[in-house]
């Protein structure tokens, strides 16, 4: 699935109260209501909106993911980032790790001149 994106809507009070007052007199979610807003917006709109061949790409396969119903809720969202590490963070620490290790094994060798173990710290 790719990354989700948070966004930030600011109403008036009235439009609130308003949007509020529809949402639970016909017992929608605000959120499950302005994410079908926004679908039906990209589905009305993209045709005429002016893309490269990658991010076109990149918008179709998106597309495909919500019409398949491949999205977190924000619970789902919290419960993962509770639940440890985010991936690009394992990537990092890995990352850091194994030029650790390298960097031992060229010490322990003899390989690494003085200069060099001075910089790799």
């Amino acid at each position: 699935m790719s990354e989700n994106k948070n966004l930030c809507l600011r109403l008036s009070y009235e439009e609130y109260v308003a949007f509020d007052t529809i949402c639970k007199e016909k017992g929608f979610s605000k959120t499950g209501k302005i994410r079908e807003l926004i679908r039906n917006l990209i589905k009305e709109e993209l045709p005429g909106v002016k893309a490269s061949a990658g991010e076109w790409a990149k918008i179709e396969a998106a597309i495909r993911e919500i019409q398949q119903g491949e999205y977190l809720t924000l619970e789902e969202l919290k419960r993962k980032l509770r639940n440890g590490p985010l991936d690009h963070h394992k990537d990092r620490q890995d990352g850091r790790r194994k030029d650790r290790e390298a960097r031992s094994e060229e010490i322990r060798s003899g390989s690494m001149t003085f200069a060099r173990a001075r910089t790799a710290r």
